[in-house]
């Protein structure tokens, strides 16, 4: 699918192009969504220039993903997409600057993508040439990135409180539950961190010195939003420290209870160890017992086996190792 959009009464209009026709010659943005072999060739003649392959766009080497090629800026990055599931991914997404048109390669629908078409439809957003499109489109992913680690903080301290609380009743907490957001939380971390790499290298990239001049003011908003990635990378760095360690508390509160099991196990084997001793001396088969001939042997052999219960219960308990 190709859309274009054109620059009219200071928002940009949409206009849906098909493989048959033609790109508008004022058209600013050029968006193309999981495009057919026919879509990509009509955009390669009728721009000049040479749309990558999804699996060109999914190579990792810099040099495959950051080039200029016949007056012709390709820029790859990794976007976060579906950070509201429990499945985020990150796709690749190139943008290819041209002249001043922008044009930008998916296969997917990021939600930046479209918070910014729509605000570029009803606000009056800086989007005469594609340089000022590409600023208002990274500065959207950086916003949703942004977003997104603000979310993974809050999830984090429930976490926390969960964990960690007080008057939570022994038992009471699901840690299986725990740990399957624990695991949620760094996937969705690590593809947002994946996403602010990506486009601080897309961002170095622009500010490098080239033949292809950016606009002076768009520039400065590249470098705006290049300190932002920055920050915010410094951001996603100490939330993984937090996941790790929300990690080891709750590892280490699974092997509290486990241990405090265990005690009780290894208390009540050691509780009931002196009466089964008792039991089975009374249990032997000699004829000289001398209490199996008194009347009150019986009662006796009973309270002995208690008492040699109750008296390790009291010594373990007064020495606080129940």
């Amino acid at each position: 699918m190709i859309t274009a959009y054109v620059r009219t009464n200071g928002s940009l209009s949409p206009i849906s192009v098909d493989h048959s026709g033609s790109i508008p010659h004022e058209a600013v943005w050029i968006d193309l969504v999981a495009p057919s072999e026919q879509e990509v060739r009509l955009v390669d003649e009728e721009l000049q220039i040479d749309i990558p392959s999804l699996e060109q766009m999914e190579e990792i080497e810099v040099s495959s993903r950051l080039y200029e090629e016949d007056n012709a800026i390709y820029l790859t990055s990794t976007v976060l997409t579906n950070a509201d599931t429990d499945q985020p991914e990150g796709i690749p997404v190139t943008f290819v600057m041209v002249g001043h048109r922008l044009v930008t390669l998916r296969y997917g629908e990021p939600l930046p993508f479209k918070v910014y078409a729509a605000k570029a439809r009803r606000h009056h957003l800086p989007c005469s040439t594609g340089e000022e499109v590409l600023s208002g489109l990274l500065d959207a992913i950086v916003d949703r990135v942004a977003d997104v680690l603000e979310r993974i903080q809050r999830d984090l301290d429930d976490l926390s409180r969960v964990i960690f609380a007080k008057d939570r009743a022994r038992g009471k907490v699901d840690f299986e539950a725990v740990l399957r957001g624990v695991g949620r939380i760094q996937a969705l971390t690590s593809k947002a961190r994946d996403c602010l790499v990506g486009i601080n290298r897309v961002l170095s990239f622009l500010g490098r010195p080239s033949e292809s001049r950016v606009a002076k003011a768009s520039s400065k908003n590249f470098k705006t939003i290049a300190r932002d990635v920055t920050a915010l990378s410094d951001h996603a760095t100490f939330l993984t420290s937090n996941i790790n360690f929300v990690l080891d508390a709750t590892l280490g509160m699974i092997n509290s209870e486990q241990n405090g099991i265990i005690k009780i196990f290894s208390v009540a084997a050691v509780v009931f160890l002196p009466p089964t001793l008792l039991a089975s001396i009374y249990g032997m088969n000699f004829q000289v017992i001398p209490e199996l001939k008194w009347e009150y042997g019986y009662p006796f052999a009973i309270g002995m086996m208690i008492l040699s219960a109750v008296l390790p219960y009291y010594f373990f308990k007064r020495r606080g190792w129940l």
